[in-house]
């Protein structure tokens, strides 16, 4: 099995990662579902995988791949991630974090 940056190191993986608030998994899992099949189709997307805790189901995390920073700069600004970043606040318990990174080995 392999992953995106087998085949082209130069790609930017993305690790971003979130909390539910108690009681708003289901919400805040569908509210980012409904962000995934648009964001793959964005020019310079490789991977946009959701993924949820399977010990702590309120833990949500989106591991991606973007041919560039300027193609994560561009999702970042895409209407339907701007659309759903009003709803985080009642949604997520703590910061949404995203950490971009350089794979090295």
């Amino acid at each position: 099995m392999s992953i995106p940056t087998d085949e082209n190191r130069e790609l930017l993986s993305v690790v971003a990662t979130m909390r539910a608030q108690p009681g708003k998994e289901a919400e805040l899992r569908a509210l980012l579902e409904s962000l995934t099949e648009t964001t793959l189709h964005e020019d310079g997307c490789t991977t946009y995988a959701l993924h949820q805790g399977t010990q702590d189901p309120g833990l949500f995390v989106f591991y991606e791949n973007w041919s560039s920073q300027a193609h994560l700069d561009a999702h970042l600004n895409a209407p339907h991630l701007q659309e759903a970043l009003p709803k985080f606040p009642e949604l997520l318990d703590g910061q949404l974090t995203i950490m971009p990174l350089n794979r090295i080995a």
